[in-house]
């Protein structure tokens, strides 16, 4: 009521000017407790160094890093690229350029597969996997030419980049989703990966599983027919 906050108003005044402290207010439970602490396990970098400034580079792998748009639009961003050992660019957007190549030295090796583009209505899942795949496969072959790769997004730790390096590590690499998505946020990078994306992610997973099953079989069934053979 008016008057108890008037009331109350007046004992504070009171025991300020008698030199003395108030009180502190009993503090109320946060309502909204669980739920942040739930979105800040989504994260992917901890809350509270989100406000600092993103590296122009994060390491998820040996050989595979993710980057923000500095790289595409500063020849500081591009010469972090050099310095770093990156030979090849994968570029998961439609709008920002490739990034710019410094006078004497080698040109990135760039391919454009913008997976935002597939998340679109228009687009479709389809989409989506198949802009996944084709990341996924110009990392595999940065690597195996014995090169560096880094995944490309328009905003720092954008999450069309997160997605994609899950996608190569699930799909060239053997991780479940549950370790692709921890190594993302042992890299630190600062975005929620959409529901869309973790929907693809997740179809990937048990696509994977299952085209692997016939494999595991196989190798079974020629064991056992060593072990009989050799018998």
């Amino acid at each position: 009521s008016e008057a108890a906050e008037e009331g109350a108003g007046a004992a504070e005044a009171a025991a300020e000017a008698a030199g003395g402290e108030v009180a502190a207010a009993p503090t109320r439970p946060d309502p909204f407790a669980a739920a942040r602490a739930f979105e800040a396990a989504l994260l992917l970098r901890p809350p509270e160094s989100r406000s600092q400034r993103d590296p122009a580079l994060s390491k998820v792998g040996e050989g595979l890093y993710l980057g923000g748009p500095a790289a595409c639009v500063s020849w500081e961003g591009a010469q972090a690229l050099l310095e770093s050992g990156v030979t090849h660019v994968v570029n998961a957007t439609l709008q920002l350029q490739h990034p710019p190549v410094p006078a004497g030295e080698p040109a990135f090796v760039a391919v454009r597969c913008a997976v935002e583009a597939g998340a679109s209505p228009a687009g479709g899942g389809a989409a989506v996997t198949a802009a996944l795949e084709e990341a996924a496969a110009a990392i595999a072959k940065s690597k195996s030419e014995g090169g560096r790769a880094v995944v490309l997004c328009d905003t720092p730790g954008g999450a069309s980049a997160g997605a994609i390096a899950a996608y190569y590590l699930m799909r060239h690499c053997g991780f479940p989703l549950r370790r692709a998505l921890d190594a993302l946020a042992a890299a630190k990078r600062g975005q929620l990966l959409s529901a869309s994306l973790l929907q693809r992610l997740a179809e990937a997973e048990a696509r994977l599983a299952a085209a692997a099953e016939p494999e595991d079989k196989m190798k079974s069934r020629e064991a056992d027919g060593e072990a009989g053979g050799g018998g």
